[in-house]
């Protein structure tokens, strides 16, 4: 009974504070589903905060509908204000790493937060009158701050212990709900998450939902199990508000009109791409790519985020790229596909007090963002076949144990793999090559092959390479764009939306046409479809905004070309950049051309890619033999003939050039 004297007290005195002009009139003016701002901080409030922290917020709604009596006379006020949400105000918000017991137990915390997972609401009796089973004596019974119901005793000396039953129409229920809360990605130390248990009450419950982001306010609970001398951790909330997205690091307005500036120079995009992970040596083409896919296609297409495969034989600096990749990207994430399940990356199955409760994995929680996936190939078949609805559809869906939900994943992948015996064999299949299958494959913009072959001048500008960055003399601060200026530069232009015109559409047209001609009847080749025309228009969107550009060009859509022929060219060698683009060398085979075309053709594919074509004798005459139309003595004649004749030049690194 001391426990209801002093709740009613402490009514009581809320009530009085509140009866003054300056709360009656915020209060006075109240409707239905309003939220009612309340500084508790205020000296007024904090010495009956500290009384009964656990129960204070109850008390002051309890004071605030006895106000709402006096003003709405003969209104049922309790049933028309069941949805007012008290909000308090005054209260910093802090770190989830900061809350600890020791400190926090009690007390009213405030902390901003990422929705993980959601419970079913489940329903309690909030109150209600309890009568004595012989006497008759009526009761009120209402639950305390767990949530467990207290009946009351008959008063009546003669009843002894007599049972009390509740009065089935005075019952008054209510909902309650839990939800797992994550420290938002963007600011979690130590790339280590806290995740807390929140306990949503009356009109919070059925109104957040996993992904969200939250700033939540609450009291800081622990509930102790003596057994195992441990306890969990609860937040009883108070009030949730809606959370804005961290406010991406952009460029300062002078910064854009000097980039804006700057991007009408021919070597503009040449000197952002050298900016890109400066310390490996090479892969233009790829960091272009890794470009184009930070910066991404327009929002609100049927899918704007650009995926990318990059598969090779070790040590190619795959890894290095994305590590890079995610450190300049806004909401980015870097994992291991070895290390990763399909539970994880999506949607997962935890089991919570035998019920089964989803909590949402890496993906949906980076929409729109980035997540980089390394040793792509390493991940299990079942695991990568949940990869399919996110990348194309940019959700992901669960339909186990009586649950169906569906989750926005709107993100883009940026994937590395190695080939499935260790190094790239030039004499299999891309199918044979590759431990992804094709319905996974076509689900890529563009996908890169990066081989690991014996280069004379590249192998030595590598190494000098390396070694420099050994020494420490290779300067990373004198490039044209440092990292923290890069995370800006694609911040901003990541929110630009180019558009398309019809000249330009028509271009994208027609090199869809060749694309599907040259994978057509090709066992080994890459799957070419719609999705490719969407990977083009994309594409092309992306290195628009690169050059700052509101409008598509012809230029942004030929580098696309050039890009995704180089790409193709990585997988087929009996390509050339200028077969990759014609459609009349669709069904490309040596065999059936004559020997003097044949050894054209295989020259080009094994030219180097430099102006002058250089390439290796021995080289040349193997790759010649292969085409069945020479032996090892008839490819080194044909070959000796060409320098006699003066065809060829050769080179003083060793190397021979068509003259």
């Amino acid at each position: 009974m001391s426990e209801v004297k002093t709740a009613s007290r402490i009514v009581d005195e809320l009530s009085e504070i509140l009866s003054a002009r300056e709360y009656t009139d915020v209060i006075d003016v109240l409707r239905p589903n309003m939220r009612l701002p309340f500084d508790f901080t205020a000296d007024a409030f904090v010495k009956l905060y500290k009384e009964d922290k656990g129960n204070f917020f109850k008390h002051v709604r309890e004071a605030v509908m006895k106000r709402l009596e006096i003003v709405h006379i003969g209104f049922d006020v309790r049933t028309a204000f069941s949805g007012l949400k008290i909000e308090p105000m005054g209260q910093p918000a802090i770190s989830m790493q900061d809350i600890n017991p020791r400190d926090n137990e009690s007390n009213i915390v405030c902390f901003d937060c990422q929705i993980i997972a959601v419970d079913k609401r489940k329903s309690y009796i909030k109150s209600g009158t309890a009568s004595c089973g012989l006497c008759g004596h009526y009761e009120v019974a209402e639950c305390d701050t767990d949530l467990k119901l207290k009946m009351p005793k008959c008063i009546n000396r003669g009843c002894g212990k007599a049972p009390m039953e509740m009065v089935q129409n005075t019952i008054k229920t209510d909902y309650i709900q839990n939800i797992w809360m994550q420290e938002p990605i963007e600011t979690a130390k130590h790339n280590m998450p806290i995740i807390f248990v929140g306990k949503l009450h009356g009109s919070y419950v059925g109104d957040v939902f996993i992904g969200q982001k939250k700033r939540v306010t609450g009291i800081f609970k622990t509930v102790i199990d003596p057994k195992k001398n441990e306890h969990d951790i609860i937040i009883d909330v108070i009030c949730i508000n809606d959370l804005e997205e961290t406010e991406a690091i952009k460029p300062l307005d002078v910064e854009v009109k000097a980039l804006k500036q700057k991007s009408k120079e021919p070597d503009f995009l040449n000197k952002i791409v050298d900016s890109y992970a400066p310390s490996i040596y090479g892969h233009e083409n790829i960091k272009l790519t890794c470009l184009l896919y930070l910066a991404s296609g327009v929002p609100g297409q049927k899918r704007s985020e650009i995926n990318v495969a990059l598969f090779g034989d070790p040590s190619m600096a795959k890894s290095e790229i994305l590590k890079f990749t995610s450190k300049v990207a806004f909401k980015s994430k870097y994992t291991s596909g070895k290390g990763s399940s399909g539970a994880g990356l999506t949607i997962g199955m935890v089991k919570e007090n035998d019920s089964l409760i989803p909590m949402a994995g890496v993906l949906p929680l980076h929409t729109r963002g980035f997540v980089c996936i390394d040793e792509f190939d390493k991940m299990r078949t079942e695991d990568r076949s949940s990869m399919h609805e996110v990348m194309e559809q940019g959700t992901c869906s669960i339909a186990k144990a009586g649950v169906n939900l569906t989750l926005e994943a709107k993100c883009s992948i940026l994937a590395a793999a190695n080939p499935k015996y260790g190094r790239y064999d030039e004499d299999l299949t891309i199918a044979d090559n590759i431990n992804i299958p094709p319905a996974l494959l076509s689900r890529f913009d563009i996908l890169w092959l990066i081989t690991d072959k014996v280069n004379t001048l590249q192998d030595v500008a590598k190494a000098q390479h390396i070694l420099k960055t050994f020494r420490g003399d290779l300067k990373t601060d004198e490039v044209f764009m440092s990292e923290r200026d890069m995370m800006a530069y694609l911040n901003y232009i990541r929110e630009l939306n180019p558009t398309l015109d019809d000249n330009v559409s028509h271009k994208i047209e027609r090199f869809y046409q060749k694309m599907r001609e040259m994978s057509d009847g090709e066992a080994d080749s890459l799957p070419v479809g719609i999705r490719q025309l969407e990977a083009v228009i994309r594409m092309s969107q992306a290195h628009a905004k690169l050059f700052f550009r509101t409008r598509v060009i012809e230029s942004d859509v030929k580098a696309v070309f050039d890009l995704l022929s180089e790409s193709y060219m990585s997988f087929n060698k009996n390509l050339t950049a200028d077969s990759a683009m014609q459609s009349d060398l669709t069904s490309f085979s040596t065999k059936k051309l004559t020997k003097e075309k044949a050894a054209d053709v295989v020259w080009n594919a094994c030219s180097d890619g430099s102006k002058n074509q250089n390439v290796y004798m021995v080289v040349f005459v193997k790759e010649l033999v292969k085409t069945e139309k020479f032996d090892k003595t008839d490819a080194t004649k044909w070959f000796n003939q060409w320098e006699k004749e003066g065809v060829i030049l050769k080179n003083k690194n060793g190397t021979y050039r068509k003259a």
